[in-house]
């Protein structure tokens, strides 16, 4: 198929805005947009004869090292933003990242189970294969040609994640886009293995809601 370049940026750019936008235009429920929209992305994606491992998503690359690994250096990194960078954050004069979207789960121990399920099967690898696959992998096509595209495509990448956060708050977005950059460049060392990312954002979502079960958040 021969796809014309000019064309394929302007529906890109077009999907990515979809993307951005529609979970915060409150029509479903997060399991149910995430679905949606990766349906969206899987038959953008044929229209141009791709497939999602033309993104990095192949299930032939999960593995013990990627989940042992991404792990364990998600809740590394969860400890470094609970003990360091959130404490250091508020002593600048930040807000907290406000959380009360999740107070529902505080000591309700049945509530915390279903939305850990939710995010590890669903809402965890719908981010993952929408920042990290789909958005980062088109930009990079865009910037093809330019030595820094890796670092454009990131930087532009963790920009929107950040953004799509928004409602979180100004130190949760500082603190997203810390860990939106880590994870790009955790991309780039795991040579586009979205299964490392996603152990480790599992992980790192694991401590946080945890944190905010037990009231410490």
């Amino acid at each position: 198929m021969t796809v014309n370049k000019g064309k394929r940026i302007i529906s890109d750019i077009l999907l990515i805005i979809v993307l951005i936008i529609f979970p915060h235009m409150g029509l479903l429920p997060m399991y149910a947009f995430a679905i949606l929209l990766l349906l969206l992305i899987g038959g953008y994606l044929k229209l141009y004869q791709e497939g999602f491992s033309d993104i990095g998503f192949r299930f032939r690359d999960i593995s013990f090292r990627s989940f042992w690994l991404g792990g364990s250096i998600g809740l590394g990194f969860a400890m470094l933003m609970y003990w360091l960078v959130g404490p250091l954050l508020a002593w600048l004069g930040f807000t907290p990242a406000n959380v009360s979207d999740f107070y529902y789960i505080r000591h309700n121990f049945a509530q915390l189970l279903i939305l850990l399920a939710i995010a590890s099967f669903l809402v965890i690898p719908f981010e993952e294969i929408v920042y990290r696959g789909f958005i980062f992998t088109r930009l990079k096509a865009m910037a093809a040609g330019s030595k820094y595209s890796f670092a454009i495509s990131g930087l532009i990448t963790s920009i929107i994640f950040t953004l799509y956060h928004y409602q979180e708050g100004i130190g949760a977005m500082i603190s997203i886009f810390i860990g939106a950059i880590f994870v790009i460049w955790l991309y780039k060392q795991f040579k586009g293995n979205l299964w490392y990312l996603i152990f480790f954002h599992i992980v790192y979502d694991i401590f946080m809601l945890t944190a905010i079960y037990l009231g410490y958040m």
